[in-house]
């Protein structure tokens, strides 16, 4: 699957994981508190967040960005957006 997409898994570790390409990272509840407070940020913006907060290196926002660039922009962003507004932790 191309692009990036949250999927909730709710266990007792993390609630969340980012899917991005064929690789995926979970995704601390604070930090998707954080995310959540800014999903009204303009989409590039806020994909740009979304890639430096939870790439903790180089390598891993290499893969997140690449995977978003594959990926359909008009359709992925706002449903991340979408998944944090949403989003209840």
């Amino acid at each position: 699957m191309e692009g990036l997409r949250f999927e909730w898994i709710g266990n007792r570790h993390y609630s969340v994981i980012l899917y991005f390409g064929e690789s995926f990272v979970p995704v601390e509840d604070d930090l998707l508190r954080l995310l959540a407070k800014k999903w009204e940020a303009p989409p590039e913006q806020f994909l740009e967040r979304v890639i430096e907060q939870i790439g903790s290196n180089p390598y891993l926002k290499e893969k997140i960005r690449a995977a978003a660039d594959a990926g359909d922009p008009r359709s992925q962003i706002p449903a991340l957006q979408a998944f944090l507004h949403k989003l209840k932790i």
